[in-house]
């Protein structure tokens, strides 16, 4: 009902969030990128609405779903136009590179993939990179690969350049008062930015009482200072241009790196070549 590039088109638009990005993806312009979504979305009476600062379309989808199956089915087949969705982090160097028919969404920092799983599960991606915080409960139709765990670690961002003794004693100082800032870095997912908001939060509740204890001491070197920390796997730092310092007095959280591919085509050629790949740039 519409032709390969005007679905890809929509398709791309809806991954990467704009016009201008699909075209850089497609290496077009992007009044062309436009032109060929509408064309879809008045094939199939449908509509594009940005909600929450992410694209979806609305509508009688069922006609969509059944030519993005059949596209999809295209992709897998000639092993050519292949989407997988990657996190910045990853992409820095040395980085994932897929295999041969494989295209990663441009490496941004400002730019990530709110929800991947849903978009796989729409046709859009044909596999996914997702953290854990992004893979839902309901998984039948989901085969999930893990591939690596790393530690998530306190990390304290050294903004002034302060030697380690410095840096340590200001986050600690700054810590028996409440007076830390959560850095929340553009690349991180939404659902990851919850997670370490949640573990922000615990971190000074559980200093609450030391806290109480120390209101009534002078003030040191460190007052009137801002002081910000990050929630990081070691490539999320090397992505990030602050110097930092780990704090080892913290036990780390685990963090798992899944590659995720909806069940049906776990077995295509193109996904065994891209797992086989995967494993061998990031897996244990």
């Amino acid at each position: 009902m519409v032709t390969e590039e005007q679905l890809a088109a929509l398709d791309l638009t809806l991954w990467l969030g704009s016009t201008e990005r699909a075209a850089e993806v497609e290496f077009s312009n992007q009044s062309t990128i436009s032109r060929r979504h509408h064309k879809v979305l008045r094939q199939f009476g449908i509509e594009l609405k940005r909600t929450k600062r992410e694209l979806e379309v609305s509508g009688d989808l069922q006609l969509l779903d059944l030519e993005r199956q059949v596209h999809q089915m295209a992709r897998l087949k000639r092993r050519l136009g292949l989407r997988l969705q990657a996190p910045f982090w990853l992409q820095n160097s040395p980085g994932v590179v897929p295999p041969e028919g494989w295209t990663m969404n441009p490496q941004r920092v400002d730019l990530n993939c709110t929800d991947p799983v849903t978009l796989l599960r729409e046709h859009v991606l044909d596999a996914c990179l997702a953290t854990p915080t992004q893979i839902p409960d309901n998984r039948d139709d989901l085969f999930i690969l893990k591939l690596h765990n790393r530690p998530i670690e306190l990390t304290l961002l050294n903004r002034n350049n302060q030697s380690e003794s410095e840096l340590a004693d200001s986050f600690q100082w700054s810590l028996e008062r409440g007076n830390l800032q959560l850095k929340l870095m553009p690349f991180l997912p939404a659902s990851c930015r919850e997670r370490s908001q949640e573990w922000f939060e615990e971190l000074l509740t559980i200093n609450q009482p030391e806290r109480n204890k120390t209101m009534t001491l002078r003030p040191s070197r460190h007052s009137g200072q801002s002081f910000h920390m990050a929630y990081l796997t070691p490539e999320m730092r090397v992505a990030q241009p602050l110097p930092w310092l780990v704090d080892q007095n913290f036990e780390p959280y685990i963090y798992t790196e899944h590659l995720v591919v909806l069940a049906q085509h776990a077995n295509e050629p193109a996904m065994l070549a891209l797992i086989e790949s995967l494993q061998q740039q990031i897996g244990q």
